[in-house]
């Protein structure tokens, strides 16, 4: 079956097409300034489109309006009571993130009957704990990098947002601010994942996770794509 994933985000639209057992093209688009239709010109049609959007009405109307000369109308999820062997533990299921829904059941078909710590790191991060029986316990979320460190430098005299590095000591303003964020990050997941029993395993995917994974103390390991092979397992069950 020919499937394009779509996992659209606050600051990217990203897609890969589903054919023959593997991913056959890949690509993606700033979320604010979209250039889907002329990416997708030349792209081979899908038979089916299935798509995680958190980026809002606007964004939904981007990717169904680069959808039609296809003939096929996207299929956007919602996050469900259970699906795909996951159970959602959320008070209200459909208030929990499509992306992060997609991610869970990513993580329950890579690694079936294992506690997994799943963490997207974008604009925001989130930390969630999927337990060994399929169940989503719950999670956290918590500013990004990126956020942290503008809402450090705008709402704080004297502080200004510049390029630092992550040190054990930091001797200097920049280094003091990336360091302090991403040490906050770092120890947010692993104060999660120590609630995990089950051959515990941490799942880091998003835009900093490169930064993150190294000053991680945990068996953690980079997921690619990881929203994308969710949306693809839901299309083949859907």
């Amino acid at each position: 079956m020919n499937i394009l994933a779509v996992d659209a985000g606050n600051t990217r639209i990203k897609w890969a097409r589903h054919e023959h057992e593997a991913w056959q093209e890949t690509g993606w688009t700033p979320t604010s300034q979209p250039q889907l239709k002329a990416q997708w010109a030349d792209l081979t049609p899908p038979d089916g489109i299935i798509v995680s959007n958190v980026a809002g009405p606007t964004t939904e109307l981007t990717i169904t309006s680069a959808c039609q000369h296809w003939g096929v109308f996207p299929l956007f999820i919602r996050s469900q009571s259970s699906q795909c062997g996951v159970s959602n533990g959320y008070t209200s299921p459909q208030q929990l993130g499509s992306d992060r829904w997609a991610a869970l059941i990513a993580a329950r078909h890579f690694y079936p009957e294992r506690d997994v710590l799943v963490v997207q790191s974008g604009t925001a991060v989130t930390i969630d704990t999927l337990g060994a029986d399929g169940h989503f316990r719950g999670g956290m979320i918590m500013p990004g990098l990126g956020l942290m460190l503008d809402t450090l430098a705008h709402n704080t005299a004297g502080l200004v947002r510049q390029d630092g590095k992550i040190h054990d000591f930091p001797c200097n303003t920049p280094d003091a601010m990336m360091s302090g964020a991403t040490n906050a990050i770092a120890g947010a997941v692993e104060r999660g994942f120590r609630q995990l029993v089950e051959r515990p395993l941490c799942l880091i995917s998003g835009g900093d996770a490169d930064i993150l994974l190294p000053l991680l103390n945990i068996p953690a390991q980079k997921a690619e794509q990881l929203v994308l092979e969710g949306l693809l397992r839901i299309a083949l069950e859907t």
